[in-house]
């Protein structure tokens, strides 16, 4: 009987072997697929961080407008949840055109494509690794906020007009400012391009945007046609506006805006509360044709009608002098 039992401890040991040999490969093979995931999966250096730069970090970047910054990794972290829930349902980069009808390619296009959005999701997914710090592009740089964009092209502005200041406390519900000033020019003059921005950087963490109404009493009749908004009232429309990753109207060649003596500019400035009392204003910077020739097409800057009886055909009221602290014009 002792060899059946020697025998039976033998065949034990064995499939105890054979277990253990079992459990390291599976263990082995485990290890090996996570690897395979881990290399395939997209890192924040080399894949994600070049589409914040893209598309996100204008708008989140210290000293702007979004409530956090996504410039390196450690800012970024402990928001990729809410970042995976904002892109993957299209809220985040705001950009509103209809992605099933009309016109899609446009140059200033801030959205996502589907496989930029696939990247920034799998990444969540995968535990949102850094990666290899040295696959991180290299920082943008920002142009300083004190700068006019049209500089580079043309030169300092001929005109800049500047709204009256607003001081925003540090909490409160929206503002809209809407305070006049007028153009300060005695002749006839021709626009060649038109920019807008908040007088200095921390105006840019308050105002959410802004819009320069043109006020002129313009005889053409191309300019408010029958059946346009402000056609038989206040001869008003839209010269520019702003918000954030706004730059520069220019004209086409031979084309301008006309601008006659006596007319204003309507500021219409919406404002928000960001925990800390700040004073700004907007500023329209004008570059002018030379005197002489005129351009050969003029523009319009129309308006589009409202319902009848909508709230948007109402006119805005500006703001009286030294109403500028606080919530006015509601």
């Amino acid at each position: 009987m002792q060899p059946i039992r020697a025998e039976r401890s033998r065949g034990r040991a064995v499939l105890r072997l054979l277990g253990g040999l079992a459990i390291v490969g599976g263990l082995t093979l485990a290890v090996a697929r996570a690897d395979v995931r881990a290399a395939a999966s997209p890192t924040f250096a080399k894949d994600v961080a070049p589409i914040f730069q893209a598309k996100c970090q204008d708008c989140h970047r210290v000293g702007s407008m979004a409530p956090m910054s996504l410039t390196t990794f450690e800012e970024v972290r402990p928001w990729v949840r809410a970042i995976k829930e904002r892109v993957s349902t299209h809220q985040m980069p705001p950009w509103h055109i209809d992605r099933n009808v009309g016109v899609q390619k446009f140059k200033n296009d801030i959205s996502l494509s589907d496989d930029q959005i696939d990247t920034i999701v799998r990444w969540v997914d995968a535990g949102a690794p850094m990666g290899d710090p040295k696959d991180m592009p290299a920082p943008r740089q920002w142009p300083s906020d004190n700068e006019w964009q049209a500089t580079k092209l043309l030169g300092a502005p001929d005109l800049v007009i500047t709204s009256a200041p607003y001081t925003m406390i540090a909490h409160h519900q929206d503002a809209w400012y809407r305070p006049v000033n007028e153009i300060p020019i005695t002749e006839a003059r021709w626009v060649r391009a038109v920019e807008m921005r908040p007088s200095a950087a921390p105006g840019r963490r308050i105002i959410h945007h802004a819009v320069a109404y043109l006020e002129q009493d313009d005889k053409d009749p191309l300019a408010f046609p029958p059946g346009s908004a402000n056609a038989g009232g206040e001869r008003r429309s839209m010269l520019m506006e702003w918000a954030i990753g706004k730059q520069y109207d220019m004209y086409r060649p031979n084309t301008g805006k006309l601008l006659l003596p006596g007319a204003k500019i309507w500021w219409d400035e919406h404002i928000h509360a960001v925990g800390e009392e700040i004073t700004t204003s907007v500023q329209l910077g004008i570059w002018l044709y030379p005197k002489g020739p005129e351009p050969k097409y003029p523009t319009y800057p129309t308006p589009f009608p409202a319902p009848k009886n909508s709230p948007c055909g109402n006119e805005p009221t500006p703001d009286k002098p030294g109403q500028n602290k606080g919530p006015p014009g509601f």
